[in-house]
């Protein structure tokens, strides 16, 4: 943790209504690896800053909050500075390439790239031939990492020759690993393979199993064989999402895909024969599509609440729901429907509508402070999606009178987080209102808060809650489960003169409950039934272990692992997906039990086990064999027939066999 930082603010006012504390929000959403000392308005790092791996700049927002819940925001701009921390990475590592004797001189041979994520002259990389791995029949380009022929290959046919590449950024930091460079010089008449097509389109959902296959590249020669030709993968994939079998040309999965995170990958395909080889490279584009496994999010949050005068004209748009969703397609495009209007029930629904496509919240009837103050609309937002996922805004509407009102409370909104689990009776807030009535035909200044008392509304959000009348301070009555409910909305009602006889005013409480790691991971089954075919290729995925924790954030986030390691299989820590480790053999073991630990990421983290029964299918990769007889060994056999006698003899060249075998017919 490092303090870099101290935000400041003033209030004028005195006591407990003067009292500061500082919270701290980031204006773009996602992760915020600052703290802030709410005491003292101290910012400081909670994790460590990669600017290479992250954000370079982030937007803070700092709010001030009084004790008597008044708030200023103010915003604070964190640039990150780069040092050099990273050294150049080649990728790839092994550059293999064929070049024809008849190459004339400056023919472009390969262009090598090691890649630097520092800034400015700390990520600018340079090339270089090592003395032990290099050849004067090159020349390379030490900005741009090209290698050029530099002079005639007459008389190196059939020879390879090895260059060794090393790497060095602007701040002195050489690359870990050298690249390494391999031209084949194939005969002028020899010709490389040539593949079927330049470039090849695959398309593959994002939520297949590992090993998965995806498409098939053919390559052959001019004389169309195709025998003796292997492929792999050259670049393009330098996680290792996908594999290519060498033979045959099959591309697979070899790691869970997200399109969220990776839209497509362009792959570099090499297929090389002979000896020495000659080589050849087609382009495929893989496509990773989505399925709709996010649902709608909305921004900056899932409730607000605002002020709307009475005298507002029908038609009238009084907000916009913003929202997103990170899947793609029809699977992001949005709708949204007023499903609820709160206590004013259809007549709440008669009095608001809203755009279906543009989440626009219109006045499309007339407002009456005296009969309804307040409206509560739930908007639910739908994806396009199968199945169709959803999320649910709140906004509540409080209306104000055209005249003379009661008190008025310093914020519109007040918000607080209470923890789950918080002790019964714990004080959370003080609100504070004041009592602004005229006096007379020409009005007067604000009276005392202290003429002013204090009561929730009467509705089921506030059943859980209580409020000391004369104070404003609210606390809990009833054991908080985030799980059963995460936010509520209280309406703190404010009535002016003696025994609450006067008008009344109103705000709202939003109470957001944070979660405690309480719940451990429930498995979808404690005990799962799988197949997979023995002969496999290692890491095929065949089926899923699923769990679900009824917690949020990092204490719902989960990891598989078997409770103890197989040397058959492995399961991947963040899908649950179970795949072999190498091919299996139904003839040595047809069945296998594993026990699986989820755990939530809690402190201290919460798991379970569930058991995967595992069954081996059986191919057909045995053929049939004589038990009584051994290979090459010839069986002789002596048969004698009651009635008549049959002798059949033969002779081994290693040993003899006689077998009497006595039947009896029936003759007709």
């Amino acid at each position: 943790m490092f303090l870099f930082h101290q935000v400041s603010a003033t209030d004028g006012d005195r006591g407990s209504f003067g009292t500061i504390t500082y919270t701290l929000g980031l204006s773009s959403g996602g992760t915020l690896p600052f703290t802030i000392t709410k005491e003292t308005g101290q910012l400081c790092t909670s994790t460590v800053l990669d600017r290479d791996e992250g954000l370079d700049k982030f937007e803070l927002t700092v709010t001030a909050t009084d004790g008597g819940g008044l708030s200023s925001v103010s915003r604070v701009r964190v640039t990150v500075v780069d040092i050099n921390d990273n050294r150049p990475t080649f990728y790839p590592v092994l550059y293999m390439v064929s070049l024809s004797t008849h190459s004339a001189p400056g023919t472009s041979v390969v262009k090598v790239t090691a890649n630097d994520p520092d800034a400015g002259e700390n990520g600018r990389v340079t090339y270089r031939t090592l003395p032990e791995g290099g050849s004067n029949l090159f020349t390379l380009n030490k900005d741009t990492g090209v290698i050029s022929l530099s002079r005639s290959l007459h008389g190196k046919t059939n020879t390879v020759i090895s260059m060794v590449i090393s790497a060095v950024d602007g701040g002195g930091l050489t690359a870990p690993v050298n690249a390494r460079v391999n031209v084949s010089v194939v005969a002028g008449s020899m010709a490389s393979p040539v593949f079927e097509q330049g470039q090849y389109f695959f398309t593959v959902s994002e939520d297949v199993l590992r090993g998965t296959a995806v498409g098939v590249v053919r390559a052959g020669t001019k004389s169309g064989v195709s025998k003796g030709i292997l492929y792999s993968i050259s670049s393009g994939d330098p996680d290792g999402y996908f594999t290519v079998d060498s033979t045959s040309g099959t591309i697979r999965t070899a790691l869970p895909l997200d399109h969220e995170t990776c839209v497509s990958l362009d792959l570099e395909i090499q297929a090389r024969s002979g000896s020495p080889p000659a080589y050849a490279t087609s382009h495929v584009r893989i496509t990773i599509s989505d399925v709709n496994d996010n649902a709608p999010t909305f921004l900056p949050s899932s409730s607000e609440s605002l002020l709307l005068p009475e005298i507002t004209k029908m038609g009238t748009v009084i907000y916009r729901i913003q929202a997103t969703d990170k899947d793609s397609g029809h699977n992001s495009q949005l709708s949204f429907d007023l499903i609820s209007a709160g206590a004013a029930g259809s007549s709440g629904q008669r009095t608001f509508g809203v755009d279906r496509g543009s989440g626009e919240v219109r006045l499309i009837g007339s407002l009456s402070y005296e009969s309804v103050p307040r409206y509560d609309l739930q908007v639910v937002a739908k994806d396009g999606g199968a199945p169709q996922l959803s999320s649910t805004f709140t906004l509540v509407v409080h209306i104000q009178a055209q005249n003379a009102q009661g008190p008025t409370f310093d914020t519109l909104t007040y918000r607080v987080e209470l923890r789950e689990n918080t002790p019964l009776n714990t004080r959370f807030l003080q609100v504070r209102a004041l009592n602004r009535e005229a006096s007379g035909n020409t009005g007067s200044s604000p009276a005392s808060s202290s003429s002013v008392s204090y009561r929730l509304r009467p509705d089921g959000d506030a059943a859980g809650f209580g409020i000391m009348p004369d104070t404003g301070w609210l606390f809990v009555r009833s054991s908080l489960d985030r799980e059963v409910k995460d936010m509520y909305l209280l309406t703190v009602l404010a009535t002016s003169g003696p025994g609450g006889g006067g008008r009344t005013g109103s705000a709202t409480v939003r109470v957001t409950v944070t979660d405690e790691n309480d719940n451990s991971p429930r498995l979808s089954q404690e005990r799962v039934f799988l197949a997979v075919r023995e002969n496999l290729l290692a890491g095929t995925g065949f089926g899923r272990v699923s769990a679900t924790d009824r917690d949020a954030g990092l204490n719902a986030r989960l990891t598989y692992r078997l409770l103890h390691s197989d040397r058959h299989f492995q399961i991947n820590s963040q899908t649950g997906e179970i795949s072999t480790r190498l091919a299996l053999d139904r003839e040595q073991q047809s069945s296998y039990q594993l026990v699986v630990v989820v755990q939530d990421g809690g402190t201290p983290p919460r798991s379970a086990t569930g058991t995967a029964h595992i069954t081996v299918l059986d191919d057909n990769d045995n053929a049939p064999n004589f038990t009584h007889a051994r290979p090459e060994r010839e069986l002789l056999l002596q048969v004698r027939i009651e009635g008549e006698r049959s002798v059949i003899e033969g002779y081994s060249s290693t040993r003899r066999k006689i077998v009497y075998v006595n039947t009896y017919l029936n003759w007709c």
